[in-house]
């Protein structure tokens, strides 16, 4: 008789934490208490191993913020060479292999970042994505440690985010002009809402001139702009200029992303 029992299904696992929650301390034990496939949408901006330590200004609004971004050996837990060594052998060979090109340092960055990584790719719902911001110091090791852990399949789109003002050398091109910015899916499958920007006056009046010509009518460009590129050279990486958005943080984001000559983005 147990062949007819009806089929049980297992209840799909709810959110287990309120909307606009705010976090303190270290985010791997928080995301390892949180139920799984139950985000949209995840952006990280970690350290990115700059060899260099940050606190906001004494009296600011992020007075006490802090953080150190050098690594060393000692910094990363032993449990996790064993865990990945044996629950992600390809990946730990990777890291391991950094070791011996680069560093231990940057072996030891990419296994504290891996660890939260696996974690986040749990918490992504299957159509869900990911956007990690690193600059070009360990970039190009986190691109192998994404493709190992999402699939060379679920790349979407590098990003290069360019400074318009930055390091000028006699021996070289002008070094920290750009972030990087890792776009992946969990699957094949995932949710993305175009952006746009706006167009160019250069592109308006070629396409002005080129319908006028075509159909002796006024026309009009979508009205949304232009789809968004993955290089943004018109937007500002940097903080806006006016006081009353600057924290003190010593990485702090913009809120808008200013176009050249003042226009805001949104």
């Amino acid at each position: 008789m147990d062949h007819f029992k009806k089929k049980q299904t297992i209840p799909k696992a709810r959110r287990n934490w309120n909307h606009n929650t705010i976090w303190i301390g270290d985010n791997l034990d928080v995301m390892r208490g949180m139920n799984s496939s139950l985000i949209d949408l995840i952006y990280l901006d970690p350290p990115f191993n700059s060899n260099h330590n940050y606190a906001a200004p004494i009296g600011s609004e992020a007075a006490g913020a802090a953080f150190k971004d050098t690594w060393t050996l000692q910094d990363i837990d032993e449990v996790w060479h064993g865990y990945l060594a044996d629950k992600h052998p390809a990946l730990y060979t990777l890291i391991k292999a950094t070791g011996e090109v680069h560093s231990d340092s940057m072996k030891s960055y990419l296994i504290y970042m891996v660890m939260r990584i696996l974690e986040m790719k749990r918490l992504l719902k299957p159509t869900g994505s990911i956007y990690l911001h690193c600059d070009p110091t360990a970039s190009h090791y986190l691109k192998l440690a994404m493709d190992a852990i999402f699939g060379n399949q679920n790349t979407r789109n590098e990003i290069i985010w360019c400074y318009t003002s930055g390091g000028v050398s006699k021996r070289w091109f002008g070094k920290k002009k750009h972030d990087v910015i890792f776009f992946y899916s969990k699957e094949k499958s995932y949710q993305f809402n175009v952006q746009y920007r706006p167009y160019s006056a250069g592109t308006i009046q070629r396409g002005l001139t080129q319908y006028k010509k075509k159909l002796n009518e006024n026309y009009t460009l979508n009205k949304k702009g232009a789809v968004e590129n993955d290089w943004w050279v018109g937007i500002q990486p940097v903080l806006s200029p006016t006081p009353e958005e600057r924290t003190g943080y010593p990485t702090q984001k913009p809120k808008k992303k200013y176009y050249k000559k003042g226009k805001s983005r949104f």
